[in-house]
């Protein structure tokens, strides 16, 4: 392996992880901080992530441990974006909300989930 876009996919992995950690350990807390991020940017900002993280995911999966893995999640990535401009800010305020009056039990099985795919990309970039 070589170059140093893999070094983003694991520091993305990391995030992605974390985040998930976050959610399965403190459920209401994760909830609390996407309840108070501003709709007026939740759309642009969660789009703009989508793009940049489809993008890294897409250059470095040449040089990753698991190319296809990454390729295909970069994909995916640029795919959630295309849904996201879709749906437009109401209907992703609305999904939001959705997911927020969810059990915990709920946030925490779809964290672990985060978790796992953060530590796949850990795997796959360092």
């Amino acid at each position: 392996m070589n170059g140093t876009f893999p070094i983003f996919v694991s520091l993305v992995g990391l995030a992605v992880a974390g985040i998930g950690l976050f959610g399965v350990v403190a459920p209401a807390n994760l909830r609390r901080l996407l309840r108070n991020w501003r709709v007026t940017t939740r759309l642009p900002v969660t789009f703009a992530v989508r793009i940049l993280c489809g993008s890294i995911f897409v250059i470095a999966a040449p040089d990753c441990r698991l190319p296809t893995v990454v390729r295909l999640i970069g994909f995916l990535e640029f795919g959630s974006a295309a849904v996201l401009l879709g749906l437009g800010a109401g209907r992703l305020e609305r999904f939001v909300e959705w997911w927020l009056q969810r059990r915990s039990s709920f946030v925490r099985y779809w964290c672990i989930g985060a978790f796992a795919l953060g530590i796949v990309l850990v795997y796959a970039g360092v």
